[in-house]
C-alpha cells in the first residue's frame, strides 16, 4: 500500500514537471476590450507625431513581434464609409495573431502636427521606428511595416533604408507619384482643402516639396530591400492606382524575397476588404515561422 501511494505522488511529480506544449499563438491572446494600449509621442523635425501601441495581452510579460501599420493619404480614392472602423479595427484585427500593433499618424493628418510632406512622412516613421526599437515588451529583431498607398510608399523607402526593418507589407501603393509632376498648385490646394497642408506659407519651396515625391519613389527604393519577406498587396479593381504599379513593384523586389497577390474585384481602401485582412494575417505567420 505504501509503495503503491509513493508511486502515484511520483508519477504526479513527474506529470507536474513535464514540459507541456506552448500556447498557439491565437490561445495567448486576451479579448480586444482587455488588450493593453499604450499611447506616445514622438518629435521628427520639431513635429509633434502621436500614435499608439496595442499588445494582444492585458499584461504583457515577454517580447512581442511587432507590426507598424502606415496610413494611407487621408481623403484618396472613393469617399471613406461613414461605418469605416479606421485602423484601430485592423490593428485588433492583426493583434488577434499574437503581435503587437503599432497605429500613428503622419505629419499633417489627424493628432499629429505639421504639414503634408511626403519626403517628411518617411521621416516620421523613422521616428516611430527609434520609439518602437526602444520601448519594453517589444521584440526589435522582429519590426514589420504595413504601409497603405501613400503610407506604403514611405514604408518602403524606411524599409530600403533601416536594417532593422524585419519584413514589408505593401498594400495599393503607387510604384511612381508621376501624378504629382501635374500642375503641384492645384495638388497643394486639393490637400489645403482636405486639411492635410493648414500653415498657408507652406510649402515655402514648391519645387523641392514635389521632389520629396521623386525621392522616395516606390519601384527604385524597393529594389534595396533587406528584409526576410515582402508582401506587395493590390486589388486589380483599384480607382485610385492601377493595378499595374503592383506588378512594376512586385518585377523590381528581389528575387525570392517579394510576393505578389491581387484580389479580385479589389478596389483602394483595401483595409475594408477581409480578404485583405486575411492575407496580413496569413503573411505575418508565414514571415514569423
Amino acid at each position: 500500500m505504501e509503495i503503491s501511494l509513493i508511486t502515484l505522488w511520483f508519477r504526479k511529480l513527474l506529470d507536474a514537471l513535464r514540459i507541456r506544449k506552448p500556447l498557439s499563438r491565437e490561445a495567448a491572446v486576451d479579448r480586444p476590450m482587455d488588450r493593453r494600449k499604450e499611447t506616445f509621442t514622438v518629435v521628427s523635425d520639431g513635429i509633434k507625431i502621436r500614435g499608439w501601441v496595442r499588445f494582444p495581452v492585458a499584461a504583457p510579460a515577454r517580447l512581442y513581434p511587432v507590426v507598424v501599420i502606415c496610413h494611407g493619404i487621408p481623403g484618396s480614392g472613393t469617399a471613406r464609409p461613414q461605418n469605416d472602423p479606421g485602423y484601430e479595427a485592423l490593428a485588433q484585427e492583426l493583434v488577434s495573431t499574437g503581435v503587437a500593433a503599432v497605429v500613428f499618424n503622419f505629419r499633417g493628418c489627424g493628432d499629429s502636427g505639421g504639414d503634408f510632406d511626403m519626403l517628411g512622412w518617411t521621416r516620421d516613421l523613422e521616428a516611430v521606428l527609434d520609439r518602437i526599437l526602444n520601448t519594453p515588451h517589444l521584440d526589435p529583431t522582429r519590426v514589420m511595416l504595413v504601409g497603405f498607398s501613400g503610407g506604403g510608399a514611405a514604408a518602403i523607402k524606411v524599409a530600403a533604408d533601416n536594417p532593422k526593418v524585419y519584413a514589408l507589407a505593401s498594400v495599393a501603393a503607387p510604384a511612381n507619384f508621376d501624378i504629382f509632376e501635374n500642375t503641384p498648385s492645384k495638388i497643394i490646394e486639393d490637400f489645403r482643402k482636405r486639411g492635410l497642408i493648414k500653415d498657408p506659407d507652406f510649402p515655402p519651396n514648391v519645387e523641392r516639396w514635389i521632389d520629396g515625391f521623386r525621392e522616395i519613389e516606390p519601384r527604385r527604393w524597393i529594389a534595396f530591400f533587406k528584409g526576410k519577406k515582402a508582401l506587395i498587396l493590390h486589388g486589380d479593381q483599384d480607382e485610385l492606382i492601377p493595378v499595374e504599379h503592383a506588378r512594376e513593384l512586385a518585377a523590381a523586389a528581389p528575387g525570392g524575397v517579394a510576393e505578389l497577390s491581387i484580389i479580385p474585384g479589389g478596389v483602394h481602401r483595401l483595409r475594408l476588404d477581409p480578404r485583405c485582412v486575411e492575407e496580413l494575417k496569413k503573411w505575418i505567420g508565414e514571415t514569423l515561422r
